[in-house]
């Protein structure tokens, strides 16, 4: 028994292009579920859930979606080549290395290998703003590359195939370089991942994902012009044969109109959950002494004493007396910072002095908090009442 399908390029394109849209819609949906509502507390029950249905993610069924897509575009690039090397057309080694390219592409969509090279690039080079994702530095030069080669194989291209090949790539390519260069730069900025930066990438996965739909559209257009047909036997076909035909149909009303109310009764749900696991944001006041003291931590090191204690410096406060004369009988140099407004203080202890003006300053500046107050180690001897 023998079975064939009939594809129609322009069905299977719309389909694709729609499932692209709702999954970019829903992924900027979940995104911004994560960053205002959840404030990207990860370990909230509805984060799993959001992280797999964001473009932005590796491991999530948009990401799984554009490797399937992308496989196939290399798979019907190598079916092209194997027909231009059959009748030994020219340009046949220029459709094998682009069925190497996209089944490069497949895998590193599914992998992530350029994401992984960013970073030892980004410390190579130092890079920020629109390069602040250092496999740009690479990516721009090769897709220079790219066009010098394959410039006189576009030309040569039938033009309706010419068009879509010159669309599919405009947004493919615009959508990986400089979309990605326009989030990196507010990456850079935002100093990691804020709403405004996730939804820009999230415009340039939907620019990659509808640029790999118009070059399957394109492929597959081109082979039915060509009267191209792919047939796989396991024996003999007996002379004559003509196996029944499947075709692949649109999608009727009825079926969209159910989609759109499932997806719509989804995210309803999803919202409910989300603001019932609601996380606060961090406001400045309670994140302050975190940053404070993490900064101030990371002073530490050997042979220098890090205490931390509750109220000001000051000769009224007897805790704060006893814990920095423990130090000042240790250490010859002990310097106290105190925050008003966190009503906390940290003594730091060495053999020579620690923070300096200057270091005071910037932490101050970091942490957003205007009121301070410095001993250094000559006031906190003033201050003991210690020669």
């Amino acid at each position: 028994m023998g079975l064939s399908l009939r594809l129609n390029p322009r069905a299977i394109a719309t389909a694709l292009a729609v499932i692209a849209v709702l999954l970019a819609l829903q992924s900027l949906f979940a995104e911004f579920l994560l960053s205002t509502v959840l404030h990207f507390d990860f370990d909230k029950a509805p984060a799993a859930l959001l992280d797999v249905l964001s473009v932005n993610v590796e491991e999530s069924i948009p990401t799984w979606f554009s490797t399937i897509n992308l496989f196939v575009a290399a798979c019907l690039l190598a079916w092209i080549a194997l027909l231009k090397h059959a009748s030994d057309e020219p340009f046949r080694a220029h459709w094998a290395g682009l069925a190497l390219i996209f089944l490069y592409l497949s895998a590193d969509e599914g992998a992530a290998i350029h994401e992984t090279a960013s970073g030892p690039m980004k410390d190579a080079f130092d890079t920020s703003g629109f390069l602040e994702f250092g496999w740009l530095l690479v990516g721009i030069p090769v897709v220079i590359v790219f066009a010098l080669v394959y410039i006189r194989f576009w030309l040569r291209l039938p033009e309706p195939t010419r068009r879509l090949f010159a669309i599919a790539g405009a947004l493919y390519i615009g959508g990986a370089v400089i979309i990605e260069s326009i989030s990196a730069n507010f990456y850079s900025q935002d100093e990691g991942a804020s709403f405004r930066y996730l939804a820009v990438a999230t415009v340039e996965e939907l620019c990659e994902m509808l640029g790999v739909v118009v070059l399957l559209y394109a492929l597959l257009d081109y082979l039915a012009r060509r009267d191209a047909r792919f047939a796989f036997y396991t024996a003999d076909v007996p002379a004559g044969f003509e196996s029944p035909r499947l075709r692949w149909p649109l999608p009727r009303r009825g079926a969209l109109t159910a989609l759109v109310a499932l997806l719509l009764v989804f995210n309803v749900g999803l919202l409910v959950w989300t603001l019932t696991q609601r996380a606060e944001p961090e406001s400045a006041e309670a994140a302050a002494p975190y940053h404070f003291y993490i900064a101030v931590e990371e002073l530490a090191g050997e042979g220098v004493a890090i205490a931390h204690f509750s109220g000001l410096f000051e000769p009224a406060n007897a805790d704060a007396q006893r814990t920095v004369s423990a130090l000042m009988s240790g250490f010859p140099a002990v310097q106290v910072l105190s925050l008003p407004a966190l009503d906390a203080s940290v003594a730091v202890a060495s053999d020579t002095p620690v923070l300096t003006d200057a270091d005071v300053i910037a932490l101050m500046e970091w942490i957003d908090e205007p009121e301070y107050i410095f001993y250094d180690t000559n006031i906190v001897r003033a201050v003991l009442g210690v020669p």
